[in-house]
This record gives structure tokens, sequence and C-alpha cells, in this order.
């Protein structure tokens, strides 16, 4: 009984050696996951996008400082367009007109910049679009959106090739009056005229404004922000994407 016991013995080893070599050595532990991967798959998770039919059109943004934001990504085209909603809003503010964007062949990227680091997400969003193929990238915003537009586009190399702020607050998270000091590219400014401070302060980005090609409009409204995006707002817009010196002569 003895000698048969070592006998089972050793083949019991010789299996688990022969086993061992088959797997390549010795079983390496699983891979831990991935926390980036997790933090950017629960900001998709918790993004308010009613809107968005098709969750792969979600994306994660993440800033300068590795803040994660959600955006709605849709569209193909050499041109696109960072879309910046209101403070009381959301990726889905812009749908109306991203989905226009998309019927005309371009790219639209709405972003969540509901956060204090507004500026940076828009920043990145621009990046995002580059890097995902776009040669031509807009930045478009409304009322607190079109102030961190215009302060984004500012602080972006190579520059953005235009800039379309509606009902923008001179200063709101960020400083517009400083941005368009410094600002070269197309913009077009637009407010409600019987929007009382929001028309002034139109005025006001507009007389500061540096740039060569920029346009005033002030349509007779109280509408704010993305309810100015009647169809001669977004037959304006259409066609400063297709040509911005043109649009703003």
């Amino acid at each position: 009984m003895r000698t048969t016991w070592k006998t089972a013995a050793l083949v019991a080893l010789a299996a688990t050696v022969l086993g061992l070599g088959a797997c390549g050595g010795e079983q390496q532990p699983a891979a831990a996951p991935d926390p980036s991967a997790a933090a950017r798959q629960r900001v998709i998770d918790d993004a308010n996008a009613p809107c968005v039919s098709d969750p792969g059109q979600l994306v994660v943004i993440e800033n300068a400082r590795h803040g994660l934001t959600a955006a709605w990504q849709t569209g193909q085209g050499d041109t696109g367009v960072v879309l910046l909603h209101q403070v009381d809003g959301g990726i889905c503010q812009w749908s109306a007109f991203a989905r226009l964007l998309v019927e005309k062949g371009h790219r639209a990227l709405s972003v969540d910049v509901a956060s204090r680091d507004a500026v940076e997400f828009a920043q990145a969003a621009v990046a995002h679009l580059r890097e995902q193929g776009a040669k031509r990238v807009f930045v478009f915003g409304a009322s607190r959106g079109g102030t961190i537009a215009l302060a984004a586009a500012a602080g972006v190399t190579p520059p953005v090739d235009g800039v379309a702020s509606l009902s923008a607050p001179t200063v709101y998270d960020a400083d517009a009056r400083a941005a368009v000091a410094k600002l070269p590219v197309p913009v077009v400014f637009a407010a409600g005229s019987n929007e009382a401070r929001f028309a002034d302060a139109a005025r006001e980005l507009h007389e500061l404004s540096v740039s060569a090609h920029k346009k005033l409009v002030l349509p007779s409204s109280s509408r704010h922000g993305v309810g100015l995006l009647d169809d001669a707002m977004n037959t304006l817009l259409l066609a400063f994407l297709a040509d911005p010196a043109a649009a703003t002569a």
C-alpha cells in the first residue's frame, strides 16, 4: 500500500507540472479593473441625455486637469461645432440645432458644461473634435454657454474657425470682455433686442471685439439664448459655418 501511495503522489505531481507547463508557467492573477475606465463609464451612465437614442453617441470629455464630463457626439464631416448650453440646460438643449447640423453634413458635439471648469471642458471639446478628424471647428454657446464659448476660444491654439454667442453675459464663470479683446477669429454676437441687459452685453462685447469679422444681431425678440434659434438665426449660423467672413460682412 505504501508503494502504491507514493506512485500515485508522483503521478499527481507530474500532472501538475505538465499542467503548469501547458499554461506557460505559473498562473497570473487577473488584472485589476482600470479605475479611469470605471470613472468614464459612470459619467456615461449618469449623463442626463433623454434626446440621445443611441448610447454609443455619448462620449466622455477629459479636461487638462483630468476632470470628466459627458457629451453627445453626432454627425460626420470636416466641420465640427461645439455646442454649450445655458445654465438651466444640458447636453440636449441644442438638440434641434445639432440635428440640423448633421443634416447639413457637419459634426455636432454638445457638452455638459455645468461645472465651474466649463472653459477647460469647452477647450477639451475642441481638441476632441480635431482628434476625431474635424478640420474646421466652431464654438457656439447660449447665455452662460456663450460667455464660456468666447473665453474658451480665446485660449485655444491653434485658433478655432469662429464663435457664435447667443445672449451671453459679459461675465459668468468667465470674463467675456477680456476674451473678445484678444480673440481675432470671426464672431457672431446675438441677443433679443427686448432682452434688456443681454442686448446691452451683446453690444458691449461687439464693440470690444478685436475681430476683423464680427457681426451684431439683435432681432426684435425677448427670447433668450437658444430661444433665438428661429429660421432666420439658423440660416445665419449655417452661413457662418460655410463662410465666416462673408456671413459677418
